[in-house]
């Protein structure tokens, strides 16, 4: 009976210097002496049994963050030596959660500590480091936050950013994936308080943090094209205009990419059944218009805008897409006539004049009747203000009437 007594002691004596090891780079830890606390906890992957805990590599990676902290000026010079300190500290806390396969344990802490120790000091490392311009080491930090907290956005568009600026395609494009997965309410990090702050309604706050989203989704469809990866540009920009059906941006660019792939017939087709099956939603004629505007057939482009008014009258974007059609071929007829010599326009100057007034006053309705709905919008008000310029002084007749309106406009505009 006494000999086992023995035995028991013997083992517990045995076991007692592996605990102190650990205790005192804990103890080191805790008294923020990082270089103590690193040189003890080294010393503990010496031994098998404490590679084994899960406590050990949990407090290998607060030991490691704080390495990389840098609290105090006194180690500066262990940040320096230990530059990886961060990265270590990541693959410490992951080793301690693979330690405890039920999640029990220093399972809990190290995701923790992770969240709330490791992400940040990720993304203000990265932030530091690309103030030094040493660029690469700022995309390794923020690819670290990525992995740390993935449904924060503040990394994507940083380390999205950087990527770019190192022409590290791959790498931006998978920064533009996650960003375009977000929730438009994430995008509030880069809209400045003071800007939100002035809309006080629910919907414009909504609308702003769309806008601002509808930016990183149209640049990963830039990133497409500019790549000439154009298979991807189109499932991208489909995509996108889901989301963003008016964005006159990426309806161009997926006309581009279709023309690139040569599925612009595919298109028109689609979006033909799409108003077979809902003929009273109106965007989808308002988007085949666009589609026939920018393939160059402005006269399909004006007969699909003119269905959706019979739709739905005073829908916006098919009210102005006719004003600019006709105001678009009037203003190009000008830059030719302005470039004719003398002799030439004594021969056909006139006639193009006239063709130009045509279009101006084929335009006016349209143009008259946003301003009716916004008074106030310049994109309306310019170049409604150059049709009755242009028509005062070459309409054969109302001269005056359109001179009158003209004065009126530029009041308007002036904010007289």
């Amino acid at each position: 009976m006494k000999r086992i007594v023995y035995l028991i002691l013997f083992c517990v004596l045995a076991v007692s210097p592996l605990q102190a090891q650990l205790g005192s780079a804990i103890s080191q830890y805790n008294s923020k002496k990082f270089d103590k606390a690193k040189q003890k906890i080294d010393e503990c992957l010496d031994s098998e049994k404490l590679k084994a805990k899960s406590k050990m590599w949990y407090y290998r990676g607060l030991i490691y963050a704080g390495v990389a902290q840098n609290p105090t000026t006194i180690y500066g010079a262990l940040k320096e030596a230990n530059p990886d300190a961060m990265y270590l500290a990541y693959d410490a806390f992951n080793k301690a959660m693979e330690l405890e396969p039920k999640k029990r344990g220093y399972y809990k802490d190290s995701k923790k500590a992770m969240e709330t120790v490791l992400y940040p000091l990720a993304v203000n490392e990265g932030v530091s480091l690309y103030q030094k311009k040493q660029k690469e080491g700022s995309l390794k930090a923020f690819e670290l936050a990525q992995k740390l907290n993935p449904k924060a956005i503040v990394p994507f568009i940083y380390g999205g950013d950087v990527a770019r600026e190192l022409k590290m395609n791959d790498k931006y494009e998978a920064s533009l994936q996650a960003i375009s997965n977000f929730d438009a309410s994430a995008f509030g990090v880069v809209v400045k308080k003071a800007d939100l702050d002035k809309l006080t309604d629910a919907d414009a706050k909504k609308a702003r943090l769309m806008q601002e989203k509808a930016k990183y989704v149209a640049a990963l469809v830039f990133l497409y094209r500019d790549t000439k990866q154009y298979e991807k540009g189109v499932t991208a920009v489909d995509k996108a205009l889901k989301d963003f059906p008016n964005d006159d941006k990426l309806r161009a660019l997926q006309v581009e990419l279709y023309v690139k792939t040569n599925k612009l017939d595919q298109a028109i087709k689609n979006l033909e059944g799409e108003i077979q099956k809902n003929p009273k939603a109106a965007e989808n004629y308002v988007n085949l218009g666009i589609i026939y505007e920018k393939s160059g057939n402005a006269a399909k482009a004006e007969e699909t805008y003119k269905r959706c008014l019979k739709v739905d009258p005073e829908n916006f974007n098919a009210n102005y897409n006719l004003a600019v059609l006709p105001f678009n071929q009037a203003a190009n007829i000008i830059k030719e006539i302005n470039k004719l010599t003398l002799p030439e326009y004594n021969k056909r100057g006139k006639k193009m004049e006239a063709e130009a007034v045509a279009n101006f006053k084929k335009s006016l309705p349209f143009f008259e009747k946003l301003e009716q709905k916004k008074p106030s919008d310049t994109n309306i008000l310019r170049p409604l203000g150059q049709i009755y310029n242009f028509l005062s002084k070459n309409a054969k007749e109302n001269k005056k009437e359109y001179a009158a309106k003209y004065k009126e406009i530029e009041k308007k505009i002036s904010g007289e």
